[in-house]
């Protein structure tokens, strides 16, 4: 028996006000054993530490692709001087 499960997006708002959006599975729960209150909490708790990690990584790679271009302009300027 295999459950189906379809990948949805849903926007929630967190407790400091701004909207996070996340990937959750919609999961057919009749063959599926249910979920403690404690172990729910500890899951979306791990989803939000991914959403920052991610946020962290995307703002991480901007900078550096900034930088890459910053310093070819410089190398690029560098070597019209002579």
């Amino acid at each position: 028996n295999s459950a189906s499960a379809d990948l949805i997006n849903s926007d929630r708002p967190s407790t400091g006000g701004n909207r996070h959006t996340r990937s959750t599975y919609d999961i057919d729960k009749s063959n599926q054993p249910a979920l403690t209150p404690q172990i729910t909490t500890t899951l979306d708790h791990i989803v939000q530490q991914l959403d920052i990690l991610t946020k962290t990584v995307s703002i991480l790679e901007t900078r550096l692709t900034m930088t890459e271009s910053k310093l070819q302009e410089l190398n690029q300027e560098e070597h019209n001087r002579k």
